[in-house]
């Protein structure tokens, strides 16, 4: 599997703002989508580029259901990129923040490519529940597109094509670790 991932530039401002004490949300949104023509080898996708800001070809959006401390546990039930994590009360330097897509939800298109949102995320009136579809609303380019405000994206994950059944539930998990910085 050729995963491609990137915190991108829009991540580290986030990150800046959040650090500062500025009213924006950390990450509270997952958007999938089915790439664009740069996408030609269903397994080895591009690479994201640091100054993206948004997917290439959004096509639905997820509110996070959950937020957590978490802590590296061999033990542990949560596994990403090969790390092993469990949830802790204690507060420590590593978050996760859950996606949950429902069996019926993103079975229309091939997954392509995952986005980790934050900051200033808003949907279009008339859009109430956690889910948004169709991408980002333009009123020539994009009118059915249900997301107003993209907000920041944090990180970008190229995937090699994914097809979700509607017998699936995807459950997705951003991780977010803050290290120690070199002297």
């Amino acid at each position: 599997m050729a995963e491609q991932a990137l915190v991108v530039d829009m991540g580290r401002l986030l990150t800046a703002r959040l650090l500062k004490g500025d009213d924006v949300e950390g990450i509270t949104h997952c958007a999938l989508g089915d790439g664009d023509a740069t996408f030609t080898d269903p397994n080895n996708p591009p690479a994201p580029a640091a100054d993206q800001t948004t997917l290439k070809n959004e096509f639905i959006r997820k509110r996070a259901h959950r937020t957590a401390f978490l802590v590296e546990d061999p033990e542990g039930d949560i596994t990403v990129d090969g790390q092993t994590y469990a949830e802790t009360e204690t507060e420590t330097e590593i978050i996760g923040v859950f996606f949950r897509f429902d069996d019926y939800e993103a079975t229309a298109s091939v997954i392509k490519e995952i986005g980790f949102f934050g900051g200033t995320v808003a949907y279009v009136d008339g859009v109430t529940g956690d889910t948004a579809l169709d991408g980002i609303y333009d009123e020539t380019g994009n009118p059915d597109g249900e997301v107003l405000d993209p907000g920041y994206l944090y990180e970008v994950r190229n995937i090699p094509d994914y097809s979700k059944d509607g017998h699936t539930m995807l459950e997705l998990i951003a991780i977010v670790k803050l290290v120690e910085c070199p002297a």
